[in-house]
């Protein structure tokens, strides 16, 4: 073995603390910076574990709205296998009892026992590979559902190494974590995509949030070789391959001009045989012993109070709420009915500035709506299907019995703000059970929504732009005027059934027929500010030519 492999291979292999054999790293105690007793203290630190690197570092410029240009080598890892083990894992506890012992609803179709269990084995296998990216020094930008955005932050002079380091984490994560069958027979497979060159940063916020995305020519490169690539492989954008040791792999160059890293290179065969040879009871975290070492620096870093506002305006309210009452966040993970929006906003092609103003003008319409029905922005991604928020109807603390018509409400007012500000955007609804709650790994982590119908919500979008796209089921608990809907021509997606029937909501404007606003309850508040009770929800219809206007 050559110097530079032995070299390489050492510095990986020493970086990590765990074979794949043994329990996960969730199964340890909670890592916690040593000598933060306070209670406020054990709470900054879960936040720092909802936040990368990349805001921390930022320190107080982290809370200013502007773009930043970071150079770097981004992996874009792609794990399938997640919704069909939600599924299994319904479908294996689907006789519950309700508590009161009455015939169960929706909200028991999934008991505590059968929802811990999904939390263990998604978080075991997802936490397995966080832990492998981080020992490689990789920052998690982003969890999105089922996939992960990773960034290597470095000079341009040092882009050969990082490259060579992040490849050989990606051979090691396929190696350990490819074709990785749950104990519930479920099989989970990996593909990864790695690009290297500079990344935009846009970062949008008003008084109460913050959140940040990122684009740019690297990121839609680590795109294109995530979708080139098949579960089981890497595959490397053309000016990541010619910065590549390209001696130590085998390869084969994909029509597009992509690479794809074989795993018969003798660096992955070497990676291998050490790490089965390696002893995991003198420095393995996963066994009994020591508690983990702190993978993430910036942990133990000193937060001022400005930074740690800024740093909670980026983290899930959800999480927040849970935190500020001292609660542990395994119980915010749970299977609940859920209505999600997928909002694509089309941004203009050119112009930094542009692109900036459009996603901040769209956020403060989008905020502004949520607030008002009561839904929740859960993610920003711009690394995937454009510029795109994931919203939540249904969290916890803002449970109705009338979130598909609050959605579908939400977005025909977000499209007719967008059109009056010459904005537009795609939208997809859809109503269905889902899993909420923490995914990643201890360390670093985010509240997720994984789920059939989170899929499909992102697949409306991309398939019918420029509408607000519905799936059946949220057309009929919705209650809405049935003229008010249109079904669309069928499109084939992935994963959805050929007899599903998807609609159009499209209020009919006619003037000469009666039609029905939703109001949503409105808080009463007194002269102190203090809430003193609730207005119930109403609709307001009109009728143009009397004029009459009835509440019920």
């Amino acid at each position: 073995m050559s110097t530079y492999i032995k070299r390489l291979v050492d510095e990986y292999v020493a970086r990590k603390r765990a074979k794949v054999q043994g329990p996960g790293p969730w199964s340890q105690n909670r890592w916690r910076p040593p000598a933060w007793e306070s209670s406020e203290r054990r709470t900054l630190a879960e936040v720092l574990t909802q936040v990368p690197n990349y805001i921390i570092d930022k320190g107080d410029d982290g809370g200013r709205e502007g773009v930043s240009y970071v150079n770097g080598v981004v992996m874009f890892t792609d794990l399938s296998g997640f919704t069909a083990l939600c599924e299994k894992y319904a479908e294996s506890d689907e006789k519950p009892v309700s508590p009161t012992g009455e015939k169960s609803d929706d909200r028991w179709k999934m008991s505590s026992r059968g929802v811990d269990a999904l939390t263990a084995s998604l978080n075991d296998y997802l936490g397995r590979i966080v832990q492998d990216l981080m020992c490689a020094n990789g920052d998690i930008l982003k969890f999105a559902g089922d996939a992960i955005l990773t960034l290597w932050q470095c000079e341009e002079s040092q882009f050969p190494a990082t490259i060579d380091r992040v490849v050989t984490a990606a051979i090691g994560i396929q190696c350990k974590m490819d074709n990785y069958m749950t104990e519930v027979g479920v099989n989970l497979r990996v593909k990864i995509g790695i690009a290297v060159g500079c990344v935009i940063f846009y970062h949008i916020a008003n008084d109460h949030e913050r959140h940040f995305g990122e684009a740019g020519q690297t990121i839609e490169e680590v795109n294109i070789a995530q979708s080139s690539a098949s579960s089981g492989t890497v595959v490397i954008s053309p000016k990541a391959w010619d910065l590549l040791e390209q001696k130590l792999f085998s390869y084969s160059i994909l029509e597009s001009g992509y690479v794809e890293i074989n795993r018969r290179s003798s660096l992955s065969k070497t990676l291998q045989n050490l790490m089965e040879t390696r002893d995991p009871t003198k420095s393995d975290i996963f066994n009994n012993g020591p508690e983990p070492e702190c993978l993430r620096l910036t942990q133990l870093s000193k937060v001022s109070e400005r930074q740690e506002t800024i740093y909670r305006m980026y983290t899930n309210q959800n999480v927040i709420s849970k935190l500020d009452a001292c609660a542990e966040l395994r119980w915010l993970s749970e299977i609940r009915t859920v209505t999600v929006m997928f909002l694509e906003v089309h941004v203009p092609q050119e112009g930094d500035q542009e692109i900036l103003s459009t996603i901040q003008l769209a956020f403060t319409i989008i905020y502004d709506q949520m607030t008002r029905m009561l839904g929740t922005i859960n993610k920003l991604y711009m690394f995937d299907k454009g510029c795109t928020f994931l919203i939540i109807f249904g969290m916890p603390g803002k449970k109705h019995e009338d979130e598909p018509t609050r959605a579908l409400k939400a977005a025909d007012n977000i499209m007719k703000d967008f059109h009056a500000n010459k904005l537009q955007a795609s939208i997809g609804i859809t109503t269905g059970r889902a899993f909420c709650g923490i995914i990643g790994h201890p360390q670093r982590h985010e509240y997720g929504v994984i789920g059939k119908s989170v899929n499909l919500a992102a697949r409306l979008m991309s398939n019918y732009p420029k509408r607000i796209a519905c799936d059946d089921t949220t057309r009929t608990l919705s209650n809405l005027d049935p003229h008010d809907f249109i079904q669309l021509d069928y499109i084939k997606m992935k994963g959805v059934p050929v007899d599903n029937i998807h609609y159009e909501y499209k209020i009919d404007r006619r003037k000469d027929r009666l039609f029905s606003t939703f109001i949503p309850p409105q808080q009463i508040e007194d002269d102190g500010g203090k809430i003193i009770g609730t207005l119930k929800p109403c609709c307001m219809y009109t009728v143009q030519h009397s004029h009459i206007i009835l509440t019920v």
